[in-house]
Order: C-alpha cells, then structure tokens, then sequence
C-alpha cells in the first residue's frame, strides 16, 4: 500500500519531515513493501481540478499552452501556483511555470480576527468563557463557520448575523448583543471587516503570481484560475478575485464542485494514475556552509583557519549553493558538490550543515541575513576503506587524515522530500540522515 500525506507547500523542509515522522510512528507503511509519499497540497489541487477540466475535451477550457493558477486557501495558509499545460491529449502533461508563493492567510485568519472583535466589544466577559463554549466545535463557533461559508451570496449589504453565546454582561449595547434571545449580533459591515484584510492578501498574492509568470513566458499566459481547499468555497472570495482578475484581465475564476475534497482528491490520482507535473520549481536556494581556499582582500581575517591535514589557510562559513531558487528540476534530479573533511581522529562519521534561503539572490556568506539553518546532515564514514584515506603525519607528529567525498542531492523523489546521498572512494555510502535545526 501507498499512503499519500498531503502538506501546506509554504512548510519547512523540517515541518514536511516532522509529518512524514509522525505518520511513521502511527503506523503507516510499517509493513514490508508499504511505502510512505508526501505531495503538497497546491500540486495535488491541480491535479484533480485539470484532471476534471480535460476529460471532456471539447468542453474543457483548459487549453494546451494556457497558465492555470492553482489558488489553495486553506484554514492556515494560502498557496499560490502556476502550472502551464503542455499537452492534454492522449495523456494529461502540464509543468510548474515558476516559483510558487504563499502565506498564513488563510480562513483561520478571520476567526482570530473575529476573537479580537469579541474581546473589543466585551472584554472580560468573553475572555472568561469556557473553550467548550466559545472555542472550535461549540454552537457560538459552529454558527460563525457557517456566516462565513454563506457570506457573499447576498448584495443586500443591510443584514445581521447572530450567534447564540451565554455571556454576563452589564450595559451591553442593543447593535451588538440581544439580551432576551442571548445573541451575538453581527452586522454586514462586521463580517466585511473581518474578511477584507485576509481577501487583500490572497488578491497580492495573485496579483504577484500573475505578474511573475507573464514576466516568465512574455505574454498573458493565466487565463484560469482554480480555488481550492476549504476557504476556497467562499462565495466572498470568489466574487472578489472575480472582481480583480475577469473583469480587468479576463481570467477566468473557477471554484470545483468539492474544493475541499480537491487535495485528497488530487493526492489519490498522484498515486493511482502518476499524474504528477513533469517539472517543478524550487521554492528555495540550498546549499552547505563549507571551508575554502582564503582569499586576501575578500575574506575576513576572522572566518580564516588552518586546515589540518595540510595547513593551508582557509575561510569558514563560505556557502556552496547546490540548487537557485527558481530553478526547473525534473523528478529525480540529482546535484552533486564535492567536500572535504580534515581532521586527526580515523573518521566515522561527520556533520554537514544544510542552509537555506528565499531571497531572490542567494549570499556567499552563511552569516548574512536571510540564510536560514534546515539542519545537520550526517555523513557515514563506517563502511569506507580506511587504507583509502589519505593519511600523513603532520609536523606535531600526529596522524591526521583527508576524506574527500560528494553529497548528492535528490530533488522531485516520489517520496516528496529532500533526500540526500554520499560518495567516498567510489563508494556509495548510502542516504545521508539529516539532523533537523532546534532553532
């Protein structure tokens, strides 16, 4: 058996691992020959959404050549993603046009907005209840969730919204709270308020999206946007993208027949028919803090240090970049850099730090802002041929030794996370385990 976790595409590479961690300790792919994948949810969405816009083809209107931005709104986090369709006919073929983006904007936005109106408006009272009977699943937060799944549809703009909530109040003001009836009133204006800061933020994501792959390709290439996931159903938020992106761009905006049940929808084709895009972009830069040949001028006389297998001078904290963010990978991509380890004890194993980072040009140094530690990945030594090492003595009279080997980074694995593989003398040394960042 496959089991398909899917994931929030924004995640760390450490909060991807943490998942697939947990399901593991659950259980899951425990038996012989059960394997354990993870997709993000943005690539699962558009699968099932282009999956069902092709199988009719004279009525599909997503077209070979066309963009399609997938927008996944979920209760954390949006995701934006672009994918342009190569072909759909005999078999469905579309690749990510360029980096996607995303932030924690999603639906439970609103509910933290709408606590922090509470609170205004009520103060003590409110923030004493219960969790039973202001928190998730109690009737007070049921009736908000179905305010918010219903707003949008009317153009009144007049109506009230109430909400039953057993609260001691003093004077409270009739707009806001009837004390016969026990209930929250909400005005249209209310709701409005709540919802516009979290539609301003997926409408610039969009936006940003949009202007990033017609910058890729040189045209107007999105014509439709999909919505996905749960805050994707939103009636509020389809008319607004509808406003922005139809009436001025002439993108079309669709939302699925089950919006939510599009991502597990869309990880179940991944694994049943393999649909999956034939490239993908990397959403970050990667690459190793490492040891180099000192530069005069260029290095600081504090990163400098003597290497000890020879004692040639050399400069810590230098980054070797494997892969740009941006960059198109394919599946099973592999990058390749070649390293050093220098030390007196017979080595068994050592410990590389992996970095990232997400800004547009990556660092040379691994102490400038916006490099960002992933963790530690962990070298086997074991199982290479001591009488391979280089080995001397050196002027103290002490035997030290010179390892060269090659870490291998595989991007696009089926199993849906960075993996990671050594090479000493010729000899695979296996998957290299990574030792993920408390920071």
């Amino acid at each position: 058996m496959e089991f398909w976790f899917t994931m929030p595409a924004i995640w760390s590479d450490k909060a991807q691992h943490a998942t697939r961690e947990a399901a593991k300790r659950a259980g899951f792919g425990s038996r012989p020959g059960d394997e354990i994948y993870m997709i993000s949810e943005p690539e699962a969405a558009a699968i099932a959404a282009l999956k069902d816009h092709t199988s009719n083809e004279a009525l599909s209107i997503v077209k070979p050549g066309n963009g399609v931005l997938i927008c996944d709104c979920g209760g954390g986090t949006v995701d934006v993603t672009t994918y342009r369709i190569l072909e759909t006919s005999p078999r469905l073929t579309f690749e990510e046009l360029c980096t996607g983006a995303g932030a924690k904007c999603g639906s439970t936005t609103i509910d933290r907005q709408f606590y922090k109106l509470m609170l205004e408006r009520f103060g003590d009272a409110f923030r004493d209840l219960p969790l039973k009977t202001k928190g998730p699943g109690s009737d007070f937060m049921d009736e908000f969730e179905k305010i918010k799944h219903d707003f949008g549809y009317s153009e009144s703009g007049d109506e009230n919204y109430e909400l039953p909530l057993d609260i001691s109040l003093s004077d409270p003001d009739p707009k806001h709270f009837n004390c016969d009836e026990r209930l929250v009133i909400l005005s249209d204006k209310d709701v409005r308020a709540l919802f516009d800061p979290v539609i301003g933020k997926i409408k610039a994501l969009v936006k940003s999206q949009i202007s990033i792959a017609n910058g890729e390709t040189g045209k107007n290439v999105i014509k439709t946007i999909i919505l996905a996931g749960g805050f994707g159903d939103s009636e509020y938020l389809r008319k607004a993208l509808q406003r922005e992106f139809s009436a001025r761009l002439s993108i079309e905006v669709i939302v699925p027949k089950h919006p939510q049940a599009a991502i597990v929808k869309g990880a179940a084709l991944r694994g049943l028919d393999g649909l999956r895009p034939i490239t993908r972009r990397c959403r970050r830069h990667y690459g190793f803090s490492c040891g180099k040949p000192f530069r005069k001028g260029e290095d600081m006389e504090h990163t400098a240090y003597k290497r000890v297998f020879d004692g040639c001078k050399y400069s810590r904290g230098r980054m070797e970049w494997m892969v740009k963010m941006g960059e198109k990978m394919g599946e099973n991509i592999t990058k390749m850099t070649e390293m050093n380890y220098s030390g007196k004890d017979q080595p068994m194993s050592c410990r590389v730090e992996l970095y990232s980072c997400s800004l547009n040009e990556a660092p040379e140094r691994v102490d400038s802002p916006g490099v960002k530690l992933v963790g530690h990945l962990i070298i086997d030594f074991s199982t290479v041929n001591r009488a391979c090492l280089k080995t001397k003595i050196n002027d103290e009279g002490v035997r030290v030794y010179l390892v060269s080997y090659e870490v291998q980074m595989c991007f696009g694995a089926k199993e849906g996370i960075l993996k990671f593989s050594a090479v000493a003398n010729g000899k695979n040394l296996g998957e290299a385990q990574i030792d993920f960042s408390k920071d």
